[in-house]
């Protein structure tokens, strides 16, 4: 199931303290599960956002921190806007200028290097 793949592969680089590009993510996967994942394009944005809402969604109900925090984008070296709308979302809060935006992420990016290190 690609969501397992995606979160033990997260989880492997959260140790490392490393963050991952989403394209370099869709690559990790899929040397790794029979279910292939888009490489690039818009396809690669939406199907693995899918999976990284659903993971986490699941971490933030269990009071852990979005470990999709360390997939960015090769442009920005941060998430995607769309990482954002879903924190707020999750959150209950708003995330109103880049400045917040990058507050928030590195902050949640602290969590989750604390909450998966050795």
């Amino acid at each position: 199931m690609l969501v397992y793949e995606i979160e033990k592969a997260l989880i492997k680089l959260a140790k490392k303290r490393k963050t991952i590009t989403y394209s370099q993510l869709a690559l990790c996967i899929n040397k790794k599960s029979a279910e292939k994942l888009p490489e690039k394009g818009s396809a690669l944005g939406s199907v693995l956002s899918k999976y990284l809402h659903i993971l986490c969604e699941n971490y933030v109900r269990n009071g852990k921190p979005m470990i999709g925090s360390l997939v960015v984008s090769k442009k920005t070296g941060m998430p995607s806007e769309g990482f954002f709308r879903f924190a707020e979302k999750l959150y209950k809060i708003d995330l109103k200028n880049d400045d917040q935006k990058k507050i928030f992420w590195q902050n949640e990016l602290k969590r989750v290097f604390k909450e998966f290190g050795d």
